[in-house]
């Protein structure tokens, strides 16, 4: 009895393990615009993840690697002065636009 009992305990476990390693998992991260799906949430938030993908899509920089805007903090400042006067990125780029920082006062 106590063997059946471990038997089927095993098989239902490995039946399990398969049906869940077959489903491929959906974990990228979705954004639209500067938000992102949280699904606990079921709503579009705001994240610096997706921000940073925006700023970088508006300016042309790249996105990941050692030169990217999310890795990079000046890199993510430099494409916030090439493109931070753009309205779907200005507000992002705040601290980083030329007027920000004293310059072009009078």
């Amino acid at each position: 009895m106590m063997k059946t009992t471990f038997a089927l305990a095993a098989v239902g476990a490995a039946s399990l393990f398969s049906l869940t390693s077959v489903v491929p998992a959906d974990a990228a991260i979705k954004c639209q615009g500067r938000n992102m799906w949280n699904s606990a949430a079921n709503a579009w938030i705001p994240q610096p993840y997706c921000e940073d993908k925006l700023i970088a899509y508006v300016s042309g920089y790249p996105f990941n690697g050692p030169n990217g805007v999310r890795q990079n903090p000046s890199v993510k400042a430099e494409a916030c002065r090439y493109a931070g006067s753009d309205i779907r990125i200005r507000d992002l780029c705040a601290g980083n636009l030329p007027e920000d920082q004293g310059r072009n006062r009078r």
